[in-house]
């Protein structure tokens, strides 16, 4: 049967009442079956009407993302997100595990599943009212922010539009228009302070509300990291501080050398050519058009997926200032068992990595969908879940040509920079969000300084007086996306970077070998713990100290740092 175009399917309102009904119908069922193929049965039944659900919620979120001034679908999306958290799935969890037949339900769908529902259901034992609440908060920051408007010029741009200027190879134009960003956001600093406020208090009351002592504690059980937390976390950045935030400096100092600037400042951060950094040879159509010959000769399974996702409308990532901005991203349309990549291509060369990083997630997702009938085992934990994507980043390494030419080696340089930045830069989100979540009580000018504080350590070498007073109003800390709407996630990108080298320098030894463990990664989906995963693929854990010296000597050397 020929999949259905995304364009194509329509979006239709879930009723969320009629689906808490059906979930206690269904506890009840597992509960007075008669066997492990009865209470199958039910479960399936479960799943089908979940995978509905799920598919209108996300449908909804596209949309509202694909355009952020269409009201419908932003009311939508804060609808089915803010109904979906509040809606009460521990009655199936609770028949689940309390089941007469838990051992033949590990035999037949694997010991994860019913460990996971454990883990799950702790999260939702109560205050499912706040995690509506907090959907709510979320949603009005998102909405919020992206529909900020930067005067520039005499005009009024959106961020998208003003951030050519930004990245600009004219250090007077770059600082003018970085001003104008952080203006406009410490004018506006009150009111997105008084929703990380809101946002902190609420995350701990729910995680009160299920029986954690913190929300530190409650954040590591929803990210499924069950065998380790903040113990191991903290060591990584202690680690990342000692081994990989002096070879940033020491970078720093060639990269001020390079644009021939007497200070390196954060009006040059993010420029690493004096030419401007590399773009693309051209638009999303053009982008699309050379990833299709790169994974044509890449691998054929690749190819065939790539190709099917375009065909279908699955992949948007034309350039729209409607769209939301600074962000991308893959998710699953569960119905059709198919990935969405999303993306805002505005002629950077952050938009290649985009679109290859979101097709690893594609990839996965794929995988996992057709491996396996369990919904649960679709989505990876949080701490695997970037390193496909991560992985397919640096595999992608040789293709550059394709989309940049004759600069491809610039992209190439530009990309270990990035992993370098990113794994610091994370780190210390970590870090800022461990003393957001423990500090008692929110105090918005605590809070800056902490942030501007751990900007300082972790990115030594960047003289940050140029833009103190916008910092110090908050310019910074609240236009970081990831504080807001992602807690306690922004260090699984710094975990999966450093394995995700780990793939590469496989890879590089034997491409085979590389291709085919990076392929089981991807189709173990979330059918293994963390720990159990790394073992399988015979990968080093990231948080220790060998994982980050190897790191560190890869980028040395790779960026003749050595």
């Amino acid at each position: 049967m020929q999949e259905k175009r995304f364009a194509d399917i329509r979006y239709e309102r879930p009723d969320y009442e009629a689906y808490a009904k059906f979930i206690e119908e269904c506890s009840g069922e597992i509960k007075r079956a008669e066997n492990v193929n009865a209470l199958c049965r039910v479960l399936e039944d479960y799943w089908n009407c979940r995978i509905r659900v799920e598919t209108e919620e996300t449908l909804a979120f596209i949309r509202c993302y694909q355009d952020c001034t269409d009201k419908f679908y932003q009311e939508e999306m804060q609808y089915t997100q803010s109904r979906s958290a509040m809606t009460d799935i521990s009655p199936i969890y609770d028949a689940l595990v309390e089941s007469p037949f838990r051992r033949e339900i590990d035999i037949r769908f694997g010991e994860q599943l019913l460990l996971k529902i454990e883990k799950e259901r702790s999260l939702i034992k109560g205050g499912l009212e706040l995690l509506g609440k907090e959907q709510e908060l979320i949603a009005r920051y998102q909405n919020r922010i992206s529909s900020v408007k930067f005067p520039y010029e005499g005009k009024e741009l959106f961020s998208s539009e003003l951030s050519k200027y930004k990245e600009s190879r004219d250090p007077a134009i770059r600082k003018k228009a970085r001003d104008a960003s952080r203006k406009t956001f410490a004018d506006r600093s009150g009111e997105f302070l008084q929703l990380l406020g809101k946002l902190v208090d609420v995350r701990g009351q729910i995680a009160h509300a299920n029986g954690y002592a913190d929300y530190l504690e409650y954040a590591n059980t929803e990210k499924g990291r069950y065998s380790y937390g903040e113990k191991e976390l903290s060591r990584l950045c202690r680690l990342v501080r000692r081994e990989l935030v002096p070879l940033k400096k020491q970078l720093y100092e060639r990269l001020k050398n390079r644009l021939g600037v007497t200070i390196y400042t954060a009006n040059d951060t993010g420029i690493y050519f004096e030419e401007g950094n590399p773009e693309p040879l051209g638009d999303a159509r053009f982008l699309l058009d050379q990833a299709g010959k790169m994974y044509a000769q890449m691998d054929r399974d690749f190819e065939e997926l790539f190709e099917a996702m375009k065909v279908g409308g699955y992949i948007d990532c034309q350039e729209s200032v409607n769209k939301i901005t600074g962000m991308g991203f893959c998710t699953q349309i569960y119905m059709e068992k198919q990935p969405f990549i999303f993306g805002n291509c505005i002629g950077r060369h952050s938009d290649v990595d985009i679109l290859v990083h979101e097709f690893g997630h594609a990839i996965q997702m794929k995988m996992s969908m057709e491996r396996f009938s369990v919904p649960e085992y679709w989505e990876m934990p949080n701490d695997l879940a970037e390193i496909p994507s991560k992985a397919m980043e640096q595999l992608s390494y040789e293709y550059a040509p394709l989309f940049f030419g004759q600069r491809a080696p610039q992209f190439t340089e530009t990309h270990l920079i990035t992993i370098l930045e990113e794994i610091c830069s994370y780190c210390m989100i970590h870090e800022f969000e461990t003393y957001l979540y423990t500090a008692g009580a929110f105090d918005s000018r605590k809070a800056i300084d902490e942030y501007n504080r751990l900007t300082g350590i972790y990115n030594d070498g960047v003289d940050y007086s140029v833009c103190k007073a916008y910092m110090d109003a908050g310019a910074s800390l609240v236009q970081d996306k990831g504080i807001y709407m992602f807690p306690r996630y922004l260090v699984s990108y710094a975990l999966c970077d450093i394995t995700a080298v780990s793939i590469r320098l496989m890879y590089e030894r034997d491409r085979e070998k590389g291709l085919t463990a990076y392929k089981k990664l991807c189709g173990l989906g979330g059918s293994m713990g963390y720990d159990d995963a790394m073992k399988a693929l015979d990968l080093p854990l990231p948080y220790t100290e060998q994982a980050i010296v190897d790191v560190r000597d890869y980028l040395a050397g790779e960026l003749g740092l050595a």
